[in-house]
């Protein structure tokens, strides 16, 4: 999962990505099919499937060697596409120099290629499904991790705390007053002053804590490596400075204001015996706390 990123830039990142990788793909497609269709045909083929370094000017090359987000050069999948791409071109610039000087060419030849394309195009799958499940892991409107990814972020960080007897802290966060933003203001209102919420706390968090969408106006944070006395503080600084600044908004005569939110925070306490699911039930309980008592506040559950 990304983490070192804002969760936003990261959806228009990987949304690139794959818009990229299939047009590459495509390119290199057409490649190899004029490059079959002449040595079927037995036609001459051009220099150019024969210069050296070929590998790193066709469609596909141009868009590998190119730039890329961190997280799809981090992948081992990336990186293994280099030489299984190069492979199949050192083949093919085999096969089609037997052909320029009409030397036979045998079916070893033939089931090196194909093996080596399928070698290629399943890496170039693999690397896809895996933008592409990456992408389905946000939550469309916010950015935000969606419920179901943000829960496997948990499970990952409480089986790391097992494993070193650590601790962490999950918040349950709630805009307030929200839905009066959406009666006074209109839906679209209340869909930009979400996206500017989990923007903010991306901003103002640590790079390694997560942001969730637990659902509506309700989002989960996961603070690693924080005891609830940390997490109090750093919410208690983001509460603060949220007031402080202003949402730029149009209300339902389409005038632009200006709107300012608060949001009531409840902290609880992720440790070796003490599940995912337990500490978010118990940051819930922290946060209604909170919103109980005026909201704008910070809660902490204590046992």
């Amino acid at each position: 999962m990304l983490s070192t990123i804002s969760q936003n830039t990261a959806v228009t990142q990987i949304n690139r990505e794959i818009v990229a990788l299939y047009k590459a793909i495509l390119i290199h497609s057409q490649w190899q099919a004029e490059c079959n269709k002449k040595i079927i045909c037995g036609q001459s083929l051009p220099q150019k499937f024969l210069n050296s370094g070929t590998h790193k000017y066709c469609g596909f090359g141009r868009w590998y060697y190119g730039e890329h987000c961190h997280f799809i050069t981090n992948q081992e999948g990336f990186l293994q596409l280099e030489n299984l791409h190069k492979a199949t071109h050192e083949i093919i610039e085999q096969i089609t120099g037997k052909a320029n000087n009409n030397t036979p060419i045998e079916s070893d030849d033939y089931n090196k290629l194909i093996a080596s394309k399928k070698a290629f195009t399943f890496a170039l799958v693999e690397l896809r499904d895996l933008l592409i499940s990456e992408l389905y892991s946000f939550d469309f409107l916010t950015g935000a991790y969606n419920r179901q990814a943000f829960y496997f972020i948990l499970e990952k960080e409480y089986a790391r705390i097992e494993r070193s007897s650590g601790c962490s802290s999950i918040v349950m966060v709630d805009i307030d007053f929200f839905k009066k933003v959406n009666d006074q203001y209109g839906h679209l209102a209340g869909d930009k002053v979400l996206k500017f919420f989990v923007n903010y706390l991306n901003m103002n968090l640590r790079p390694y804590d997560s942001v969730g969408r637990y659902g509506g106006e309700e989002f989960l944070i996961c603070l690693p490596d924080a005891d609830v006395e940390e997490a109090q503080i750093i919410m208690e600084r983001l509460r603060m400075k949220l007031a402080t600044h202003p949402i730029k908004i149009k209300d339902k005569a389409n005038k632009q204001i200006e709107i300012s939110i608060t949001a009531s925070f409840g902290i609880s306490s992720m440790r070796k015996g003490h599940s995912p699911g337990k500490a978010i039930e118990l940051a819930d309980v922290a946060m209604y706390e909170a919103k109980s008592a005026s909201r704008n506040q910070v809660q902490v559950y204590s046992a």
